[in-house]
């Protein structure tokens, strides 16, 4: 016997089942799409050189002063960091972090200096690219990273051989009756 509401339970359990069996397959992305826009709703103008600059060349500030607290365990101990990012910044629908350059810490133009400083954050965040701001200068530059691929396990396509057998076992049950 059922009760009011368990044909609602029953369609969100079915459409989570189905969420994580093909959540691999396709591609959720315009639902994160989709947040980001309605968080964009309403927020309050940024306002600065930086900011300033980065709309002259044609980028939108959307966030200032992200702070990413990580937690790192080694064997049994456990420590804490954190990355700063200065903004976040979209262009032609495209996300960049924005990294403010430092008079104490400069960062030298060289292939392992910037692999050094800029790829954790591109690993964190895989934005588009990191704009590496020059106040004094009033320069951005553009830092991207490009990888080849050499992913350790092969990624498994769609299932069809799981959806062949239960076709064959639907037939069958068919067939015997």
């Amino acid at each position: 016997m059922s009760h009011p509401g368990d044909n609602l339970v029953l369609i969100l359990l079915i459409g989570v089942i189905f969420y994580f069996l093909l959540r691999n397959w396709i591609s959720f992305s315009f639902l994160t799409d989709w947040l980001h826009k309605s968080a964009d709703q309403g927020q309050i103008e940024i306002r600065g050189d930086v900011p300033d600059l980065l709309k002259k060349n044609g980028y939108e500030v959307i966030k200032a002063k992200q702070r990413v607290p990580i937690t790192i365990d080694v064997d049994d101990r456990t420590y804490e960091s954190r990355f700063y990012v200065d903004y976040i910044a979209r262009a032609d629908d495209e996300w960049y972090l924005v990294i403010v350059a430092r008079e104490r810490k400069p960062v030298r133009m060289s292939g392992p200096a910037l692999r050094d400083y800029f790829l954790p954050y591109y690993l964190l965040y895989q934005p588009e690219g990191i704009l590496y701001v020059n106040r004094e200068k009033r320069t951005i530059q553009l830092i991207q990273f490009d990888f080849p691929d050499v992913s350790l396990s092969k990624k498994q396509g769609f299932p069809w051989l799981y959806i062949a057998a239960v076709l064959f076992g639907m037939i069958l049950a068919w067939l015997i009756r």
